[in-house]
């Protein structure tokens, strides 16, 4: 159905964490798949103590052998806590370069054709990273930002290149709306804001320690709902609302 990339300027907003909220939200009622593809090496596997193995590096082995990665891809796939499953990243930036410089683009052209959601976590964006190769054949490119002064001055020195790789399929996700809104942000890097989700701590603390169930009951992950069924426009069902505003 779609395949949506998620990467950062600078600093650590939170990529990850929007990523694995997006992939819990939409397993509820479609199949989701999150690709840690981060080049500094994945947080997933240590975060929700899940095996290291299988993972990026044992795909980019078994392709060397049996052909292209996609067609291996299902047995070296994790199930996720809250729903959906992962291709885990290794923790070793050396092996996660090497693996995704060997198998990345094949693999991200064959995951646009895949049913269902992919989110691929591209982590920080830089002109030498392994991980383009995603944005340039995502149907959707977001870039994480919190809407502070130095998250803005940052994106806007690597705007046109971001909008390069994105082929014009490119738009923010803020976490938060301080202390600038959505319009501020929008008027100043000149990239239309795509959503906003929860900033909500606590949220993510507990996505990392949540079964399916009390996950998706999240303010962060329903904020990821919401943003989802705007960026994709298609519903993704209906889970029980809870007091609280989610902003979009």
């Amino acid at each position: 159905m779609t395949l949506m990339a998620l990467t950062s300027a600078k600093h650590s907003p939170g990529v990850t964490t929007a990523a694995l909220a997006c992939a819990t939200a939409w397993s509820a009622y479609h199949e989701s798949l999150l690709v840690e593809a981060d080049p500094a090496g994945g947080d997933l596997a240590a975060r929700l103590l899940l095996p290291f193995d299988p993972d990026l590096v044992s795909l980019a082995a078994a392709s060397r052998h049996h052909g292209a990665p996609a067609s291996q891809l299902d047995a070296h796939l994790q199930p996720l806590p809250g729903g959906g499953s992962a291709l885990l990243g290794p923790g070793s930036p050396e092996q996660a370069g090497v693996a995704l410089s060997e198998i990345g683009t094949g693999l991200f052209a064959d995951l646009a054709g895949r049913s269902g959601l992919t989110v691929v976590d591209c982590g920080r964006w830089s002109p030498t990273s392994p991980a383009r190769s995603a944005l340039r054949v995502a149907e959707l490119v977001l870039v994480v930002l919190r809407p502070t002064l130095e998250g803005i001055v940052h994106l806007r020195s690597r705007a046109t290149s971001l909008g390069s790789d994105a082929n014009g399929h490119l738009g923010l996700l803020l976490v938060g709306e301080r202390p600038y809104t959505a319009t501020q942000v929008e008027e100043a890097v000149g990239i239309p804001v795509t959503g906003v989700l929860a900033d909500d701590p606590r949220g993510a603390a507990a996505l990392y320690r949540s079964a399916s169930g009390p996950a998706r009951r999240l303010l962060l992950v329903r904020s990821a709902r919401s943003l989802l069924e705007v960026a994709l426009g298609h519903e993704c069902g209906c889970v029980p609302e809870l007091p609280g505003k989610v902003r979009v």
